[in-house]
């Protein structure tokens, strides 16, 4: 019997995978309190995890683990070379949710294209007029970046092509003959790309190389109004350049589903501005996008017993 422990809701059907494997002894922890974690971290063999931050500590203790199925692509939760000298693997649900993550960042990009929640607030408050005054943009023949191109930056621009924008491409990743869909531009130097887009999209896992990446200094790259859209991770925008940006104009508005700090304090700066449209992490969490999470992480626990995980699975360390 293979003990595997699952930490928060995960879709039924995922559930369900596990329990319907006589070989598979299923331990679900829906709502672990603290001093549930380590006592069963430290039986199981495989963990199917969500977005929660362990820490070291319980994965330390943890020493009949072999396995980590994340329910999701982001590892940023993970502590790679800790793992890795444990010999643990960890493996990603690498199709699930890029539909839902792709459409819900062209939602937020057409959100703040068309100022949606300053015409929401105008309606409510009785300002019909302001209708003169939204400064709404058509997404048609704009110029948008989209920062990099692994398979939710690809769903991203082929939706925003399909509405007659512009695209352009900055991914370092990308192989030097990489061929882009026609009519796509390729940047190498970040700078450059931002200070020619009227729009810009960020599709990036968070790593030492990311962190930081929007940081003053390329803020003051961008062109003057520029949008923002970031459906990747909190930590690679640096909030508080960003807030000034904001006020100076050169960014017109910032919608993003990721905060640096999740959930947010009462105080963030964010939370009260006008030019900032919000959602709490959800991209992933269409019915579709959970139910594919739930159960492509448990398919992968049960490769991983049959020995038949799928190398595209497989997370690698990040850079």
């Amino acid at each position: 019997m293979t003990r595997v422990l699952v930490l928060d809701p995960i879709h039924e059907e995922g559930l369900a995978l596990l329990r319907a494997r006589a070989d598979v002894d299923l331990h679900h922890l829906p709502e672990p309190e603290t001093a549930d974690l380590e006592g069963a971290l430290a039986e199981a063999e495989i963990l199917v995890l969500r977005g929660r931050h362990l820490g070291d500590a319980p994965f330390e203790q943890a020493s009949r683990l072999r396995l980590v199925s994340r329910h999701g692509v982001g590892c940023d939760n993970l502590n790679f070379p800790l793992l890795a000298a444990r010999g643990v693997t960890v493996a990603v649900t690498d199709k699930a949710n890029l539909v839902s993550v792709a459409e819900h960042a062209f939602m937020l990009l057409l959100a703040a294209y068309k100022n949606l929640l300053r015409s929401d607030a105008a309606v409510r408050s009785g300002d019909w007029q302001s209708r003169d005054r939204l400064g709404a943009r058509e997404l048609a023949g704009s110029a948008l970046l989209v920062v990099g191109f692994g398979r939710i930056g690809q769903a991203f621009a082929q939706r925003a092509a399909a509405f007659g924008a512009r695209i352009a491409v900055y991914d370092p990743a990308l192989p030097a003959d990489a061929v882009l869909p026609e009519g796509f531009q390729r940047y190498s130097d970040l700078g450059v790309a931002v200070a020619e887009a009227d729009a810009v999209s960020l599709h990036l896992p968070r790593r030492p190389d990311t962190l930081g990446l929007v940081s003053a200094g390329l803020l003051a790259c961008f062109r003057p109004g520029a949008i923002l859209v970031n459906s990747a991770r909190g930590g690679i925008v640096e909030e508080r350049a960003l807030c000034a940006a904001l006020d100076s104009g050169q960014i017109a508005l910032y919608a993003s589903d990721v905060l640096a700090s999740e959930p947010p304090a009462a105080d963030d700066p964010l939370l009260g501005r006008p030019d900032v449209i919000l959602t709490p992490h959800s991209a992933a969490m269409t019915d579709q996008g959970a139910r594919r999470m739930a159960v492509d992480s448990a398919q992968n626990a049960l490769d991983f017993i049959d020995g038949c995980l799928s190398p595209s699975a497989i997370a690698l360390a990040p850079a």
